[in-house]
């Protein structure tokens, strides 16, 4: 099953990154550089013939029924199209993203949900950027050309996001059983911080362990027994787990085509674990 799993995750970064590259080589016939200079007349009509298909292809019924663990070729080139027009619509900010970086302070995030000091603190050294309201696949990037942030909007399929959302939807008993009733005044810090919507929501709100396999609390020697969490075996977590399975193949490929280094690096990290956890077995 692992072996088939890369096999499909590699042809479908294949696929898309093709697909992004024909994109491309086709929206302008003299590209859009000249002596290693982006040519702003070029990237326009280069961003203006993508966005002509790219509306054609939104416009386009999404038929998929999710009857198999294949992903589309309708979503591959939706998401292609998108992420092709993104890279052709670049918009700067006056930042230097490492002086950026430099000035940032973590703080937890205010319990009520209202924002924080930070960004108030941050307009005293970084001008803010007026970018007014950005409604197709764009690219924001730093002074240097450095990228900031890819937006990407409708990327994924109607059909693709009711698939995710109703088996996600069918978490939602199971969630709501793991919080305590309102008038409980002993909650553990586990139940701390959920916000329940009024009849639930759609979701749900709670938490479930979906571990195949783990140690108890306090039996982690090697010869106390691997237990699988009750909510596992479940046909709604199993459903769910196999919706994001299939998924994930499609969103860890727009993850390698739009910030490849980040891809590398969770993959990378990704194989040392699993390698390690199967020496250990030996």
């Amino acid at each position: 099953m692992e072996e088939i799993l890369k096999s499909q995750a590699s042809e479908v970064r294949e696929a898309l990154s093709s697909r992004i590259s024909k994109i491309l080589g086709s929206s302008s016939e003299m590209g859009v550089l000249k002596d290693g200079q982006v040519v702003t007349k070029l990237l326009h009509k280069a961003r203006m013939r993508i966005s002509v298909h790219l509306q054609i292809c939104l416009a386009t019924p999404d038929d998929t029924t999710f009857t198999d663990t294949s992903i589309s070729e309708y979503e591959i080139d939706r998401a292609a199209l998108t992420i092709a027009h993104a890279m052709v619509n670049p918009i700067n900010v006056d930042w230097d993203v490492d002086r950026y970086a430099d000035r940032v302070k973590l703080s937890p995030p205010n319990r009520d949900g209202s924002a924080t000091s930070e960004p108030e603190r941050l307009k005293k050294y970084f001008s803010e950027a007026v970018l007014g309201k950005i409604s197709t696949p764009a690219t924001i990037v730093d002074r240097h050309g450095r990228i900031l942030m890819v937006y990407l909007p409708n990327i994924l399929s109607p059909a693709r996001l009711e698939y995710v959302n109703n088996a996600t939807s069918g978490l939602q008993n199971s969630l709501l059983d793991t919080l305590p009733p309102i008038s409980d005044q002993k909650k553990s810090w586990r139940d701390d911080g959920f916000v329940v919507p009024e009849g639930g929501g759609e979701f749900g709100a709670g938490r479930i362990t979906v571990s195949p396999a783990y140690f108890m609390q306090r039996q982690e020697r090697l010869i106390d027994p691997l237990v699988t969490s009750e909510s596992y075996n479940s046909k709604e977590v199993q459903k769910w787990l196999e919706a994001l399975t299939t998924s994930e193949l499609l969103w860890n490929s727009i993850t390698a085509a739009v910030a490849p280094e980040l891809f590398e690096s969770g993959t990378s990290v990704f194989s040392k674990v699993v390698k390690e956890v199967r020496q250990a077995k030996k």
